[in-house]
């Protein structure tokens, strides 16, 4: 078994006049939710560091379909980012609110056992890159990389799911079956991030947090 040990982001929401409080939240490393307008929210979190692939903000960003960010250069925001909500998001950033609000602070440790979860092992769009095939290949199996076991989808090549939406390599043990040659895509999936958190609440109803309304 093996426990890994997170300290993740709180999320809190604030009004466009607590601006100061959103950002000392932030600078104490939780992330903060501003709503300019009912409908209209931005995102403040920590600067992210790209080439740190278990970012928490970084991936707090991403898993809202989104990619750019600016980073604030004055005022009480200076050298924080921000980054606007899509609409169709507003949703899940408010589940992310609403799913802290019993937590106390900017930040919480938590634990987490991979081995008994695979919740990111289901409904998941993995897609291979040259390194993956190759790493199948030199791993006696490079059929791991065509049908059954993998499909073209939009120009790529994607791992295919069960009937269930479980990927096929996931045994009934719940343990990866090829985790010596997983690909990238698994290998840097971020532990304690939001992605993985709503992972474990939409696969197996498991909330850090109060569950929604």
């Amino acid at each position: 078994m093996t426990i890994s040990e997170v300290m993740r982001p709180i999320v809190r929401s604030f009004t466009p006049r607590q601006w100061r409080a959103a950002a000392a939240h932030v600078r104490e490393a939780g992330h903060a939710v501003v709503w300019e307008l009912p409908a209209r929210a931005r995102l403040l979190l920590p600067r992210p560091q790209e080439d740190d692939p278990m970012d928490l903000a970084h991936f707090s960003i991403l898993d809202l379909g989104k990619q750019r960010y600016e980073v604030s250069r004055r005022g009480v925001t200076k050298g924080l980012a921000t980054t606007l909500v899509p609409r169709d998001c507003n949703g899940i950033v408010r589940e992310r609110i609403e799913r802290d609000k019993v937590h106390n602070g900017a930040t919480r440790k938590i634990q987490l056992d991979c081995s008994t979860c695979g919740a990111c092992c289901y409904s998941n769009r993995v897609v291979l890159d040259d390194a993956d095939v190759e790493r199948f290949r030199q791993g006696g199996h490079p059929e791991f990389a065509k049908m059954p076991y993998a499909r073209r989808s939009g120009g790529q090549v994607v791992l295919r799911l069960a009937p269930d939406k479980a990927c096929l390599h996931l045994s009934p043990q719940n343990r990866c079956g090829i985790y010596a040659m997983r690909p990238e895509m698994c290998r840097v999936f971020p532990v304690g991030s939001e992605c993985c958190l709503s992972a474990r609440a939409d696969e197996l109803g498991i909330y850090d947090g109060a569950p929604p309304a």
